[in-house]
């Protein structure tokens, strides 16, 4: 847990499930729950619902990086899904599939940042390509991968402009097209509509706090792992250089 302003970590606990964060979070008085304004969180539900019962108060705002995760993912899997149907299907096809295969990243990457200038030769193409033409070349071969790379990148430009008007109009639009993995994200979309509308409207994100769990993990790596967490929490506090709350030993 982090402060979402002076960005200072408050406190890290061992467990994340429900019952767990319930009684830790219920040790503060209902007056102190009552002044936290806003919450940062990802799609795990059990926090949607630790919100509602013990921060009534409290708004709830999607972290972005998840909400353009779900849609990648989504896109990800419709890429593979296309993919693999081109494996077994003659050296006309195999050579389809082994170039979605190898130019993913660049159609996971956001549109905006695609080189349209510079060359480079590209031996599966035989030819000199920008990044923007191998795009173009990979879309040619499949109309509805076409489709959901342009939904991704929608809303992808939406989330990275904050454009929540915009966001809040691609979930009506008709996705039927689509393989219906897309329908689930868009229900998931029309079912945090209000977390999304913060996340796009509000400053707050959980990237320092995923930051730092970043440093946490390399820390917990360079050590070995650590038997004990109080040990660990200690460790952290020392790293960081944060006073977390005062804990018991036993506890």
């Amino acid at each position: 847990m982090m402060d979402g302003q002076t960005k200072q970590l408050i406190d890290v606990v061992e467990n994340r499930q429900l019952p767990f964060l319930e009684r830790y979070f219920s040790r503060f008085p209902l007056s102190v729950r009552k002044t936290v304004k806003y919450i940062v969180c990802d799609m795990y539900a059990p926090y949607f619902s630790l919100v509602k019962k013990l921060f009534p108060m409290a708004q709830i705002i999607l972290d972005r990086f998840h909400i353009v995760q779900l849609i990648g993912r989504t896109f990800l899997k419709h890429r593979i899904q296309r993919m693999n149907t081109f494996l077994h299907q003659g050296n006309t096809e195999a050579k389809k599939y082994r170039h979605l295969k190898k130019y993913w990243k660049l159609l996971q990457k956001n549109q905006s940042k695609l080189d349209f200038e510079k060359r480079l030769w590209r031996s599966s193409f035989r030819a000199y390509l920008t990044e923007t033409e191998v795009v173009d070349r990979l879309l040619a071969y499949d109309d509805e991968l076409k489709s959901g790379y342009t939904c991704y990148q929608d809303f992808l430009y939406a989330v990275q402009t904050r454009d929540f008007a915009r966001f809040y109009a691609l979930l009506d639009e008709d996705f039927r097209r689509l393989p219906t993995y897309y329908q689930t994200t868009i229900g998931t979309f029309k079912k945090y509509q209000n977390e999304i509308k913060n996340a796009l409207e509000l400053p707050y994100s959980n990237g320092p706090l995923e930051c730092l769990n970043n440093h946490i993990k390399v820390l917990k790596r360079n050590a070995y792992g650590f038997r004990n967490f109080y040990n660990f929490k200690l460790r952290i506090s020392l790293c960081f250089g944060t006073i977390l709350f005062q804990e018991n030993k036993k506890t």
